[in-house]
């Protein structure tokens, strides 16, 4: 303990540096469990959100496969968009749209020939985790999406 006197006949000033350092020492550790915490909590959400999507896409690619695998051909545009709407009218889903060169049937990419006959899908949620492609690579799936055989 430290003691400085004001002058020569009052009372010593103390100072406890050793209080100050431990209160200021408790709070910083609060905030960094704190901090930790709510990280923890964070990562977990995206983690478990991110494998409620890969779920949901390899579900979609088991029910096309179940859908299309039996026939010799490749499935055209028109049977996709078929079977899609189907699909989309049984759980209420988003309308299947073209981006990047590919027809995005929920979270599946399916690319198409000139012929509009499937030449392959991109899993996109399983390609974006495992993978873990540029950004560049994501604003051009159609190109850079390793594609998979659907049967």
């Amino acid at each position: 303990m430290l003691c400085w006197h004001r002058n020569a006949g009052s009372e010593p000033l103390r100072i406890r540096w050793t209080v100050i350092a431990l209160v200021l020492s408790l709070a910083l550790n609060v905030g960094l469990v704190g901090y930790q915490t709510i990280d923890s909590a964070h990562l977990q959400s995206d983690q478990a959100s991110t494998w409620r999507y890969i779920t949901a896409e390899r579900l979609q690619l088991q029910a096309m496969r179940g859908q299309f695998c039996g026939n010799s051909s490749s499935p055209t545009r028109q049977e996709l968009l078929a079977w899609e709407s189907e699909s989309r009218a049984a759980e209420r889903l988003g309308e299947p749209y073209d981006k990047d060169g590919l027809l995005w049937l929920r979270d599946v990419g399916v690319k198409l020939d000139d012929g509009d006959r499937l030449i392959g899908v991109c899993p996109f949620m399983t390609w974006q985790a495992l993978d873990n492609p540029s950004s560049d690579a994501l604003d051009n799936a159609g190109a850079s999406c390793p594609l998979e055989p659907l049967c």
